[in-house]
């Protein structure tokens, strides 16, 4: 098999990307590769290789023969993809060693470049082709018949200029730690087994909620599954208890390691695909140097150091718990000057760390077969000696005589029944002796293990041929064994089947929701009366990428900006899911130039909230938008939006509601005279906001001890932010009252409150408007009015629905030029309007209702195909119909489903309604029938008030619903 990792197109870089795995295939021989366009190209070859450190001519030890593949990979990928026009031959020379198995010898990372030009051109030195020694490259050039190639100045001073080596390194140490993150926990599953250790340590309280890393939370996971169904947890004794804390803290080593691992060899497989498009030359570029391919595998040298420390501790665990007299070879963690041979060495440390923390496991496990063998047959001749005993004394009673049977009165067929159950009996008992026998003579059962730890310790047994060793071990914990059938890949088989085989139970995420047909009925509805409001305001519908450029999003949410959902990095930008959609359209206006605009949008955001589903608070919902962007006459847009909130509340089903308003001017106002630091606005903003939710006590509380604010300035700031009530009246009582004397930016906002009131009152909104002083919504980015919709039961808030305010400077955020666009707007939380309407249908009993308008069904049989030409004949007409698929069905079985469903009417026909060219429509509330022509039957349809698809049926639903809810209002006491 050959991999083309490079396409030679001569000046332009190729686009096809190596990943580590293919990179591993080849510089451990597994695979050769080609230059698309070169002939260049033999067959695959073994790299040969023994583990032994081979010693260089200049006294410097030299990196393995994979490490150097990997090097020589790493340099024809880079050149290849941004040089290739320059070194053609040097690239199939080069291509052409490497399936020979020549390679060159590396000794340290500053001389990398030089030997790798000495080696192009024939000098230095190399390993032998077919034996782990190295050589003479100009004999071995010449006996392969190579012909090395002259290199200028400039391009031996480009070709060392890249930091090959330390890439090709550090990609073969990711490779092999990804590997080895694959089989460590299998291999701690074993020593938990061997020490008795208990699965409770790795439930979910202690690696789900109480911490919840991914790295731990999988590594727990994965440990559960493999000691799942053992005998020996919780065995171990309990004066050793303490030991145990070695095993049991495993995941919080290894979870934190799989994730460094992870990332690093992300991150290294983008640095083995990045490439040098101008010469090494400060006048003309900058170098591409090994900064960030030594820091990433600094960090996989701690991961690694960590893990064979952590292995060891297991393996000193389990002895002392068992008190084993097998000592494990001590193993000195490789240290030095970083290096690429010190560095690379960690991969061995850690195979033969692991290899001894299998042999001690299988000892301890084998010892304790061993003893429960040798109590079993003490049993065993125990209970043989009681029966011998017992079967002299009551060997006269004819005890373990054959069973006469009498079976003279029975008739033949009763005698056959008879005898074939007496030889099944005596089947099942010989089968039983032979098991028991057989149990005897292999010295009882093994010791029973988890189905995962089983197959894991059957596996290594199998494959080591039943002699542990640590050479054998660690040839088979090779992470670079690219087998199907090695133990990295056998493992990760394991565990995915412990996954699949019931294991694992689906449930959906925390936060988060699946829809029925009847919800997503419910939801179909009133995003369409949202839309009509919308769009009879002038609005234009947007949309947006659901995840964003992370920094676009960080710092626009204060507090709340840890709430943010930040994507794992795949190696590329970083992103997060959207927070909301205001600011991904203040984004969208900074890029572009769109002028005034009306503009909404219904799309769902992303929360990492604490979930609430009593209140509609979850971590994934929709958000509907609606802002307006230009520049307008003050206040104007400000009270369309508002005015567009209340009529999309007085649209839906839900009950009374208040508009909460406030002016973040004045808020900051009020902060300024009241003493607050400017530094600590922003948080003793968001503690205000919390009024609605807490006591003043409690707010004042959190201010004074959690924010930092003096005592004073809280106390001051209650004389204005506990006062709320009607627009006008409260204005008026703060203008009477001077409350915020000359300060200059606290009358501005107060005149453009008054404005604001007068349209709202010409536009017919004021009256659910609350002059709120304790609404102060903590969003970084509102710099006027702000508002927030409540429903409310008489005067209780229940709950907030929507909410919005101006923002006059997001937008200039984003803008290059850092032009400003004035920007209003109002968000719908559909939530928990959907949450109220859904429990209105079902008390209301139509949840189940289906949106079908007619079923039509038939009496008598072979009729299926008559109903399809019905079906078709109102599909044209867009009215919604169904009919039942059998061929056959009784009518009793179709009319109780068309009034299960809730199905308004029925078109029947048999065949005499057929012969005379007419159908018979009942409809199914009013309790009537009418026969009509069946040319007429869409006309008189629409006319009994069924309706097409789009025409009504939406709006019919929502005023069922809005019917109950006014009903339920008048109710009300006139105290509420």
């Amino acid at each position: 098999e050959t991999i083309f990792i490079v396409t030679m197109s001569f000046g332009l870089g190729a686009n096809k990307k190596c990943s580590l795995e293919e990179l591993v295939r080849i510089a451990t021989g597994y695979q050769s590769i080609s230059l698309i366009g070169s002939e260049q190209s033999v067959g695959k070859v073994s790299a040969v290789e023994d583990g032994t450190v081979l010693i260089a001519e200049t006294g410097n030890p030299c990196v393995s023969r994979s490490v150097a593949r990997a090097a020589v990979i790493s340099r024809i990928h880079s050149l290849a993809q941004g040089r290739s026009n320059n070194f053609v031959k040097t690239l199939e020379l080069l291509v052409l060693t490497l399936n020979l198995n020549i390679v060159p010898v590396f000794t340290t990372l500053d001389h990398s470049g030089d030997e790798l030009v000495a080696f192009v051109e024939g000098k230095g030195q190399c390993y032998v082709s077919d034996k782990n020694e190295i050589g003479s490259t100009s004999s071995c050039f010449a006996t392969a018949a190579i012909s090395p190639v002259t290199l200028t100045a400039e391009e031996s001073q480009v070709l060392r200029s890249h930091p090959f080596l330390m890439i090709g390194m550090g990609c073969m140490l990711s490779a092999a730690a990804v590997g080895t993150t694959r089989i460590v926990d299998c291999i701690t599953a074993l020593s938990c087994e061997a020490a008795g250790s208990g699965v409770d340590a790795f439930d979910g309280a202690n690696f789900e909620v109480n911490r919840p890393h991914r790295g731990q939370m999988l590594s727990a996971s994965n440990l559960r599954l493999l000691l799942d169904g053992s005998k020996r947890i919780n065995t171990c004794p309990k004066d050793q208890k303490n030991s145990l804390l070695k095993l049991h803290n495993a995941p919080q080593t290894t979870g934190p390691c799989r994730d460094i691992i992870i990332a690093a060899a992300k991150a290294m497989e983008i640095e083995l695909n990045s490439f040098e498009t101008v010469p090494s030359n400060p006048k003309n570029g900058i170098e591409f140097d090994g900064s960030q391919a030594n820091l990433i595998s600094q960090n996989l040298c701690n991961a690694l150091d960590i893990l064979v420390r952590s292995s060891a501790e297991r393996t000193s665990a389990v002895c002392t718990i068992t008190k084993s007299t097998h000592t494990a070879e001590p193993i000195t963690i490789t240290s030095g000057d970083n290096d690429a041979v010190d560095m690379y060495r960690r991969v061995g440390d850690l195979t033969r760390r692991l290899g001894q923390e299998v042999i001690t496991a299988n000892q301890t496990l084998s010892g304790i077969e061993a003893n429960e063998a040798a109590a079993y047959l003490a049993k065993l001749e125990l209970a043989d000696k009681n029966k011998s005993s017992a079967g002299g004394e009551e060997g006269g009673k004819g005890k373990g005589k054959p069973e006469v049977v009498d079976d003279s009165g029975l008739t033949p067929e009763q005698r056959a029944r008879a005898e074939a159950k007496r030889k099944e009996k005596a089947e099942k008992a010989a089968a039983k002796a032979a098991a028991k026998e057989q149990k005897k003579a292999s010295g009882g059962a093994a010791v029973t293990l988890g189905a995962g730890s089983t197959l894991i310790r059957q596996y290594i047994i199998s494959a080591c041929q039943g002699e542990l060793t640590v050479e054998r071990l660690t040839d088979l914990l090779n992470p670079f064994d690219c087998r199907e059938d090695s133990f990295t890949n056998y493992c990760t088989k394991v565990l995915e089947q412990l996954n699949s085989g019931g294991k694992f139970k689906p449930k959906i995420a925390k936060g988060a929701r699946d829809f029925g047909p009847e919800q997503m009925r419910i939801r179909e509805q009133a995003f369409a009366a949202i839309r009509r409001v919308f769009k009879r305001h002038g609005g234009v519908e947007i949309d947006t990428p659901v995840f964003e450029l992370k920094e676009l999003l960080t710092g626009k949410y204060g507090e709340d900006s840890k709430l943010i959902y930040d994507l794992a990095d795949q190696g590329g930008e970083l992103l997060s899911l959207r927070y909301d959609l205001t600011v991904p359209f203040a984004r969208f206006l900074a890029m572009r130039s769109v002028g005034n605009i009306k503009r909404y949008h219904i799309a769902k955001v992303y929360r990492r909230d604490q979930p609430q589903a009593a209140r509609g608070r979850y971590r994934e919902f929709y958000q509907c938008d609606f802002d307006i962007a230009g520049s307008f006459s003050p206040m104007v847009p400000d009270a369309e939006v508002i005015t567009v909130a209340t009529e999309i509340l007085s649209d839906l089903p839900i009950g009374q509601f208040q508009i909460k308003l406030n002016h973040r001017k004045l808020l900051d106002a009020i902060f300024e005279i009241c003493g607050v630091p400017v530094d600590k606005f922003r948080p003793i903003c968001s503690a205000v906001d919390k009024l609605d939710k807490m006591s003043w006590e409690e707010v004042k509380k959190e201010m004074v001890e959690e924010k930092g604010l003096a005592p004073e300035s809280a106390d001051k700031i209650a004389k204005f932010v506990l006062h709320s009530g009607s627009p006008l009246e409260l204005w008026q009582k703060f203008t009477d009252m001077k409350l915020f004397g000359d300060h200059e930016q606290a009358n501005v906002a107060m005149a453009e409150l008054k404005v604001l009131f007068d349209y709202l009152d010409a536009m017919g909104s004021l009256q659910y408007v609350s002059f709120d002083m304790s609404l102060a919504r903590g969003l970084d980015y509102y710099t006027g009015v702000i508002y927030e919709a409540v429903l409310i039961n008489g005067a209780v808030a229940v709950g907030s629905i929507a909410a919005g305010g101006r923002y006059d400077n997001l937008v200039g955020m984003f803008s290059p030029a850092g032009v400003q666009t004035p920007c209003v707007g109002v968000s719908i939380g559909v939530e928990r309007v959907f949450a109220i309407m859904e429990k209105k249908a079902e008390e209301l009993n139509i949840m189940q209702n289906s949106g079908i308008q007619v079923y039509i069904a038939s009496i008598g049989a072979n009729l299926i195909a008559e109903r399809m030409k019905v079906a078709q004949m109102l599909w044209k007409a867009n009215i919604s119909a169904e009919y039942p698929h059998q061929d056959n069905p009784k009518f009793k079985k179709q009319l109780d489903e068309a009034l299960e469903r809730g199905i308004p009417f029925m078109v029947v026909f048999g065949s005499e309604e057929l012969a005379g060219g007419i159908v018979k429509v009942k409809d199914m509330r009013n309790h009537t029938e009418v026969e009509v022509p069946r040319d007429q039957l869409v006309t008189v349809l629409l006319q009994q008030g069924c309706f097409a698809v789009g025409s009504g049926a939406d709006s019919n639903f929502l005023e069922a619903l809005k019917s109950s809810t006014a009903i339920a209002a008048e109710a009300q006491p006139e105290s509420a």
